[in-house]
C-alpha cells in the first residue's frame, strides 16, 4: 500500500506529514524527517482507529509505504508578520466529490464522539482549571478554540457563522458550529473557488483537511492534559 504524503512546517519545530488520501490521517514531529519516518506507524494507527468506529471497514493487510509528493515551507504574512501562512498543496486544488463529503461527515462524527466521550466524566473544575503552560488556559479554553477554528476555516469561503450567532459556552459553540459545518459541506461539492487571506490560499478541500485534523489533534492534546490532572 503506497500512501501519498504532503509535508509542511506548520509552526517552528512542528512538522506535519499529511496522508492526502486518508481524511484526518497525519504524522506530527519536530522535524521533517521524523514526521515522514513516523507516518507508516501513524497510518496503521489510523486504520485501527477507523475500525474502532466501524468494524465493517475493510483494509488490505499489506506493508505501508509512503511517498512525499510535496513539501511546503511556511512563511510570515506580508501584511501581518505574526500570521504564519500554512500549506496550500497542489492536492488542495482538487474539487471535492460527493463521496469526499460523505466520508468527511462520517469522520467528523467519529472525531466528535472521541472528543466528547473523552471529557464525558470530566468535572467542571477540571474543565476550567488553569493549566500551566497551556496557551488556551484550560481544557474549556481548548474546546472553545476547536469550535472557533472550525468556524474560521469555513469563513475562508464565506460559509461560517457570524460572531453574533455563537455563544460563550464552549459545548454550545461546538454544537452550533458543527451543525453549520454539516449543513454547508454539501455546498463544497464541485466548488473550485480559491480564496486568499493574508497571503494564505484556501479551498474547499483544504478547509476539510484542516477541520478534520484540528479536532483530532486537539482531542489527543486534551487526552494528554487529562492524564496529568
Amino acid at each position: 500500500m503506497r500512501i501519498r504524503l504532503a509535508v509542511e512546517d506548520m509552526e517552528p519545530n512542528h512538522w506535519i506529514a499529511w496522508a492526502l488520501d486518508l481524511p484526518a490521517c497525519f504524522s506530527s514531529a519536530t522535524s521533517n524527517a521524523d514526521a515522514v519516518a513516523h507516518a507508516p506507524r501513524k497510518i496503521a494507527d489510523y486504520f485501527s482507529w477507523l475500525l474502532s468506529h466501524d468494524s465493517l471497514i475493510h483494509f488490505v493487510n499489506e506493508p505501508i509505504e509512503v511517498e512525499v509528493v510535496e513539501t511546503f515551507h511556511s512563511f510570515a504574512c506580508s501584511k501581518d508578520p505574526d500570521y504564519i501562512v500554512n500549506a496550500f498543496f497542489e492536492d488542495d486544488r482538487r474539487p471535492l466529490g460527493y463521496w469526499d463529503v460523505e466520508i468527511a461527515l462520517r469522520v467528523l462524527d467519529w472525531t466528535r464522539q472521541d472528543l466528547l466521550g473523552m471529557i464525558h466524566s470530566t468535572t467542571q473544575e477540571q474543565l476550567t482549571l488553569g493549566i500551566k503552560g497551556e496557551v488556551r488556559g484550560s481544557i474549556a479554553g481548548i474546546l472553545d478554540h476547536v469550535a472557533i477554528a472550525e468556524n474560521w476555516y469555513f469563513n475562508q469561503l464565506g460559509y461560517g457563522l457570524e460572531q453574533a450567532q455563537l455563544t460563550s459556552d464552549p459545548f454550545e459553540k461546538l454544537a452550533l458550529v458543527r451543525a453549520n459545518t454539516r449543513e454547508q459541506l454539501f455546498k463544497f461539492i464541485g466548488n473550485e473557488r480559491i480564496t486568499k487571506n493574508c497571503d494564505e490560499l484556501w479551498s474547499a478541500r483544504k478547509i476539510v483537511r484542516r477541520t478534520l485534523w484540528h479536532e483530532r489533534d486537539h482531542t489527543q492534546h486534551i487526552m494528554q492534559l487529562l492524564t496529568g490532572l
